[in-house]
Formats: structure tokens, C-alpha cells, sequence
């Protein structure tokens, strides 16, 4: 069940532990939404699932649950240095 107030709070944690990660984030006007920018990358869309119990980017396999915003972060960090690697690029 969509809870837009739950899913605007767990955008809001997985924010502010990206932003403990240095990284460079934004969020999306029409849903509960992170967007991760870093330079010479295209920009990392994190969404939740539709249960609301996961966040989501890039393959089906690459989800973390919400209740562990700091995990998601680190697993989010380590795709944005694994994708910067891999162009030479620098977050």
C-alpha cells in the first residue's frame, strides 16, 4: 500500500546517509525519489518498490531494505565509485 508520508521519510534517512557518504544528491519533484550525480556519470535513480519495503536502482537485483537506510547508502557508494571506475571519472 502507497504511504506517501513513510516513503517521503525513508527517501529523507537514505538522504541524509548519502550525504554522510559525501556524496551528491537530489530529490525527484514527482515521487519519493533520490537522485545520485557525480561527475562523468549519468545519474542514479533510486526509487522504492512498490511495497515500500525496498529501495531500487539499476537491475533487478540491486534493491536494499528501507529499514536499513545506512546499508543502502554504503551499498549505493560502492555502485557510484564501481561506475566511476570503470569511466576514470571521480565522484
Amino acid at each position: 500500500m502507497f504511504d506517501r508520508d513513510a516513503d517521503l521519510h525513508a527517501v529523507a534517512m537514505l538522504c541524509r546517509e548519502l550525504a554522510k557518504l559525501g556524496l551528491s544528491i537530489g530529490l525527484s519533484d514527482a515521487r519519493p525519489a533520490v537522485l545520485i550525480r557525480a561527475n562523468r556519470m549519468s545519474s542514479l535513480y533510486v526509487t522504492l518498490d512498490s511495497s515500500g519495503e525496498f529501495f531500487e536502482w539499476g537491475k533487478p537485483e540491486d534493491r536494499h531494505p528501507v529499514g536499513d537506510p545506512a546499508g543502502a547508502a554504503a551499498q549505493l557508494a560502492k555502485e557510484v565509485k564501481a561506475r566511476l571506475g570503470a569511466q576514470g571519472g571521480e565522484a
